[in-house]
């Protein structure tokens, strides 16, 4: 799940660091040894922290854990946190802090470079080792130290696709079955085709949502293919003439300067109003976008108007998510037991089956309840089908330490040149110097 408000980190914790420790108030872990979370019946009480919507809660995972482990009690908290905004800046307070943190602390797959930065601070669990068989490469690998030390434990992926309006392509005469679209736009030229036949066809209406979005997509997927680097490196050297982000970059000027991109920026309230009112036809959707976001945010009025088609390229992923115990917790033993089952196959799947959350298990997502997963609303699109075609044989990217403040950086960038505050003919040395603050921000905060 990948995830709300891409801000810079480091703003984002001086604007809040005063009532941080809030979002975490219910946490277990005291770090001082004050408080061992063990009540007046001698029962354990685990605090699971997490962010947007993991979906532990529809799946009933409390009961089930509880009824399996009658001395525990699990505490879920954070559904509808957001995760830059506000528990990103938490966790780190709580974890500088050394209390009022969670037993199982939930985080982005972006942020894993940095908060896995420092292994002491997080328990060690290496006796999961063998859970390496349950994930592919690049998974299994984000959830270590630099110095390759076991912490986090993947729970969803995103995968990639394309979600469009049928009824938005119909009005532009474009094909509207999803296995034509798909052919159509089965590369980038075919998309960019599209694109132009969509604003030659003049309906009112964006051919897709934003830049940001696009480029996300683009820059996974040109990375995953090429030798994964994309913005920086860890030593703070940037990176942004490597081929996905040029790439990116090139392809969403030229879709913007035909007119093709709306000003619609990602989570913000023009953006929800267009996906339900038919503002745009586009907009790329991983599996947590459709279900999460698009799904409520659009509303059951359109429910059959979208559909989900390959998005071009076919291979990327944008998203996925860890679970770690913080080491200084009080019962770690008790919490890295309580993580290993969450992230299991099964586990996995009855979440996807809750609130579509994908699984990052190829083992779980070769299981029929996954692969032969179906969408209503989503016209019946085989959403299991298409997703998990898009991640099977992807490689590894390089998250490096600074990228999600580089991220940000190059993202606020391009939504200036969609809203015509920065000029085309100034993208790169714009981004440039985004980037260049953002790392001096970051590197100060190290």
């Amino acid at each position: 799940m990948h995830f709300l408000n891409r801000k810079n980190g480091r703003i984002a914790l001086a604007a809040f660091a005063a009532g941080a420790l809030a979002v975490t108030s219910a946490c277990s872990g005291d770090g001082d040894g004050g408080d061992d979370a063990t009540g007046e019946d001698g029962k354990i009480t685990l605090t699971v922290s997490t962010f947007n919507t993991f979906g532990y809660v529809q799946a009933g995972f409390e009961k089930m854990y509880e009824d399996a482990n009658p001395n525990i009690d699990v505490v879920f908290e954070g559904d509808g946190v957001g995760f830059d905004d506000v528990y990103r800046p938490a966790l780190e307070t709580a974890l500088d802090a050394g209390s009022g943190f969670g037993d199982v602390v939930a985080m982005d797959e972006q942020a894993t470079p940095q908060l896995f930065q420092n292994g002491d601070l997080w328990y060690d669990l290496s006796a999961y080792e063998a859970r390496s068989a349950d994930y592919t490469e690049n998974t299994w690998n984000l959830g270590h130290t630099p110095d390759d030390k076991l912490v986090g434990l993947g729970t969803d992926i995103g995968g990639l696709a394309m979600c469009y309006r049928s009824d938005l392509f119909e009005a532009a005469g474009l094909p509207t079955e999803r296995d034509a679209v798909a052919a159509a736009w089965s590369d980038w030229d075919g998309f960019k085709a599209l694109a132009q036949q969509y604003v030659d066809a003049d309906t009112g209406t964006a051919f897709i949502d934003n830049g940001t979005q696009l480029q996300n997509v683009m820059l996974s997927q040109f990375a995953g293919l090429g030798d994964g680097a994309m913005y920086v490196d860890n030593d703070g050297n940037l990176t942004l003439d490597s081929a996905a982000a040029t790439q990116s970059l090139d392809l969403v000027l030229e879709l913007n300067e035909m007119g093709a991109v709306g000003n619609f920026p990602t989570w913000g309230e023009e953006w929800n109003a267009a996906m339900a009112d038919g503002g745009f036809a586009v907009m790329p959707c991983p599996g947590w976008m459709a279900s999460a976001i698009i799904e409520p945010t659009s509303g059951p009025d359109n429910a059959g108007k979208w559909d989900m088609a390959a998005a071009p390229g076919v291979a990327g992923n944008w998203g996925g998510s860890f679970l770690a115990v913080p080491a200084a917790g009080p019962h770690p033993e008790e919490a890295a037991a309580l993580a290993d089952w969450l992230t299991q196959p099964e586990q996995q799947i009855l979440v996807y089956e809750a609130v579509g959350n994908f699984p990052s298990s190829p083992t779980a997502q070769a299981d029929p309840r996954v692969a032969d997963k179906t969408s209503p609303y989503f016209s019946d699109a085989p959403v299991g089908a298409i997703l998990s075609a898009s991640i099977q044989s992807f490689p590894a990217l390089e998250y490096s330490y600074y990228h999600p403040p580089v991220k940000g950086a190059v993202e606020s960038t391009i939504n200036g040149i969609v809203d015509g505050s920065i000029a085309p003919a100034d993208a790169r040395d714009a981004i440039a110097s985004a980037a260049e603050e953002a790392i001096q921000l970051a590197g100060a905060g190290m």
